[in-house]
Order: C-alpha cells, then structure tokens, then sequence
C-alpha cells in the first residue's frame, strides 16, 4: 500500500506531521516507489534520509534536455519536497520555496513563470489514497506567454497574482473512493494582452483586472488507486510497440479505476473585475460561475453555469436611448444530460485493441453510438436564468431533445417579460430610422404574449419534428 500511497505526493504537491527515523534503505525504496510513477530517467527523483524525514527533489532538467534535437530549451526550479513517516498509515510533505519556469519552443511558445513563494503542508492516509488535509499559499505570480502562429505577429499575454491561499480535505466516500474539497482564493489578479482585430490590422491592447478570485471545488469516489496505476502504466510504456504489447493490463487497470469519480462540482466568483481598452474601461461588479460533470457513470450529465452583475461600459459606447435598456444583470445555466458515460466507455474498452483490428468501422461507431446514447439522443436544458436591467427583467427556461440520427431537434421553452413598458419607452427614444423596425418588431412580440399579472408569457413548443407554436398559435409547421 505504500507504495501507490507515497507515488502520489509528487502527483498532487501536498501533506505533513511523530515519525519514524529515515534511513538509507528507506530512501533508496521510495526512490524506486517514484521511479514507478515518474520514470527512471537519471536525476529526475532523487530521495535522501534526513534526521525524521525524507528530502525528496523533483528536478526536470534531464526531461527537458530530451527535446534539444527538437530546439526545446528550458528550465525548472527543482521542487524540493519533505516527506515523513507519521508510523500511523499517514504521510507528511511540506514545502517553502520560490519557483521559476522557461520554456521556448521554436516557432511556437515562449513561456516564462515566476512564484515568489509557494508553501504547502498537509496529511496524507493511505487509505483514502488522497489527503486528509492539506494547505498551502503563494505570492508573487507572474507568468509571461509568446505565442507564434504562421503568418501572423506573435501575441503575449502576462498574468500576474500578487497571493493566494488554498485548503483541501478528504474523507471516505459512501460508495468507494474520497470524496474531496478544495477552497481557494486569490488577490490581485492582471492580464494585459494584444488582441489582433483581422489580418494586417494592428494590435489591439487589453488589460483585464480584478481584486479578488474565489473557487470551491467538491467531489465524490474520485478513485486515486486506478487513476495512480493508470499514471504508472503509461510511464512504463513510453513508447507506440509497448503500449500495443500490453493492451490488456491497460484495460484491466481502466476497469479497475471506473468510474473514476462520481460527481465534481467548482463553484467561483470574480469580484471588480475591470477590461481596459482603448476604447475605455468595461467592468462588472461580479462574476460567477459553476462547472459540474459526473464521472464514468450511467447517469452522465455535464453543466456549464455563470452569472454576472454590475455591468458597466465605457462612456459614449452605448447611445443614450439605448441605455434604459442596457443589461446589468445575466445569469445562464446549460447542462447535457440522458447520456451514459459508463457504458460508453465499456464499449470503447471491448473494441480496444480487437483481434484483427477493427474491420467495419462504421459497426463500431454505431455500436458505441448506442452504448453512450441509449436513448439515441441527449437532453440539453436551460435552466432558469434571467437578464434584467433598469425596471425590466427577462427570464428563461427550456429543454432541447437532439440525436445524430434524429430529424430535427425537438423541444419546449418558456420566456417570461416583466417591464415590457420600460423597454417601449427606451424604442420610442430610439433615431427615426430605427424606431419605426424596432417598435414594430416588439409590437409583434407582445401580440403573440399572454398575460400573467404584469408579465408578458411566451411558451414555446417545438415538441414535434418541423412544427413550432407560440402560446398555441402555430408558426410553421402542423400542429
């Protein structure tokens, strides 16, 4: 057990806490375990007893100097690790350094990052095969990056953090596996950066700015044995011939690692966040957002959410009767669901490596076609969202039903006005030439709309393949 425990601390960079004295052998057994995950390159791990505790140095170098045939150059600051032996089934590391990386790639990526301080300490429990708790800071982030594309002026983009903290635990999870939670939040973030309009145009600079940055990341049966074991087989099969040779210990350790989490879930907010351009200074009182997915499992579903609030832009950009009606709140909320992940990945697992190779492709496309969409099909729904600004709001909400193999894609949706006379009164504003276009266009909006109180209702039913109604007034299509 040790040994997938310990090849993990230089995976995950975390733990720490009374010990049993390192000793020689011990050192020399938990270079081998590293070796297992890292490779036996010659000066890539390197482990040394020192009192209670085990220094363990990480240093790139020779893997960098693999790509000079290449024109790769670059350098790493060697990570320097403490690693100890609570004798309980828990291991510590800690960490307090500064780090700097470069990189260049001809024609491609010149990469520059500096930390002033990263520190980390934590516990880890061999049976969790993850962390315990763990926490760490930094300051001073500062990451410069070229790149090169044929044909055109090469862009760089500098990000800066001035500090940061972070805090993470584990436990057991219910059916298997840890489940885990990270809470991070940052200072003093920048970005400035050329943006080229169009070929031939020049560079358009942009500075993005924001005081503060907070992310949540929960998640449950992340299964860090199989997915440790899938790292230590692929650095044991460098190479196209190996990895063929042995196509079967690779699906024996896939298997064993599925579903490889069941649920993860980052949650985050941007606060004053400002965008400099040259035509003047956009900004947002907060930004957030959500990112959810479910592992390899039957019941997939992944989801993409932000919201933002307090929009501002620069002064003239927008004309002055077109101002009521400027959005100041956002929030939109999309999720894929009715797919299934781990029969997907079962039948992806059975074609792997076939005897004969796969001799009707077009068979094994439709078959795993019908492994990972049961139903043939996906359901995209827009959760309730809203746009609101200065007396109205918008809000939103609906499902699509679409296949590869379906005609068209069908479904329903529900949109909701309140304020609908504040909004004609910012296009009676509006210039001659476009008011009479405006006004009639939303004229013939509310004619369609039903009333609920003070609201105007729009329910939309796509329900069948090529027929659309409004509020049951067909628009194209039967019925």
């Amino acid at each position: 057990m040790k040994k997938h425990v310990l090849a993990l601390v230089p995976l995950l960079m975390a733990s720490a806490a009374v010990a049993e004295p390192a000793t020689e052998d011990g050192a020399a057994h938990l270079t081998e375990v590293f070796q297992t995950y890292l490779g036996t390159t010659e000066g890539l791990v390197t482990v040394a007893a020192n009192g209670d505790a085990y220094d363990l140095t990480l240093d790139a170098a020779p893997l960098i100097a693999m790509g000079k045939d290449a024109g790769v150059t670059g350098s790493v600051t060697p990570i320097k690790l403490s690693l100890t032996d609570n004798g309980d089934g828990t291991w510590g590391v800690s960490m307090d350094q500064a780090i700097s990386i470069a990189m260049s790639v001809p024609n491609a990526l010149d990469l520059k990052e500096d930390v002033a301080s990263q520190t980390f300490e934590g516990t880890f429990d061999e049976k969790l095969m993850a962390f315990s708790a763990m926490k760490g800071a930094f300051s001073g982030v500062k990451v410069v990056e070229t790149i090169q594309t044929p044909n055109a002026a090469p862009t760089t983009a500098t990000v800066g953090l001035d500090k940061g903290t972070f805090e993470g635990t584990g436990v057991a999870g219910a059916a298997g596996g840890a489940d885990i939670g990270l809470t991070m939040t940052a200072s003093g973030l920048t970005e400035a950066m050329d943006v080229s309009p169009g070929p031939g145009e020049p560079a358009m600079p942009i500075t993005l700015k924001a005081e503060g940055l907070s992310e949540e990341i929960k998640g449950t049966g992340f299964m860090f044995d199989g997915i440790f074991k899938t790292a230590a087989w692929i650095v044991a099969h460098p190479d196209q011939a190996s990895r063929e040779a042995d196509v079967a210990g690779f699906k024996t350790i896939i298997t064993g690692a599925i579903p490889f989490f069941g649920n993860m879930n980052a949650t985050g907010k941007v606060t004053m966040l400002s965008v400099e351009t040259p035509m003047g200074t956009a900004g947002l009182q907060d930004l957030g957002f959500a990112v959810e997915a479910n592992g390899a499992v039957a019941e997939g579903k992944v989801r993409e959410a932000f919201t933002l609030s307090g929009l501002t832009l620069p002064a003239g950009l927008v004309p002055a009767w077109a101002e009521p009606i400027l959005p100041k709140k956002l929030s939109l909320d999309v999720q894929v669901t009715d797919f299934d992940a781990a029969a997907g990945l079962a039948a992806a697992l059975e074609t792997l490596g076939a005897a004969g190779g796969m001799t009707d492709a077009t068979a094994e496309n439709q078959k795993l076609q019908a492994a990972f969409l049961p139903k043939g099909t996906v359901t995209v729904t827009l959760n309730p969202g809203s746009l609101a600004g200065d007396g109205y709001e918008v809000t939103y909400e609906g499902a699509l039903v679409a296949g590869p193999n379906t005609p068209a894609p069908t479904g329903t949706a529900k949109v909701t006005l309140t304020g609908a006379d504040k909004l004609q009164a910012a296009l009676q504003s509006a210039p001659d030439d476009m008011k009479a276009q405006a006004l009639g266009g939303f004229g013939m909006a509310q004619g369609m709309a039903k009333k609920d109180g003070d609201k105007l209702v729009w329910e939309i039913d796509a329900s069948k393949p090529g027929a659309l109604s409004v509020n049951g007034i067909p628009m194209m299509g039967g019925n």
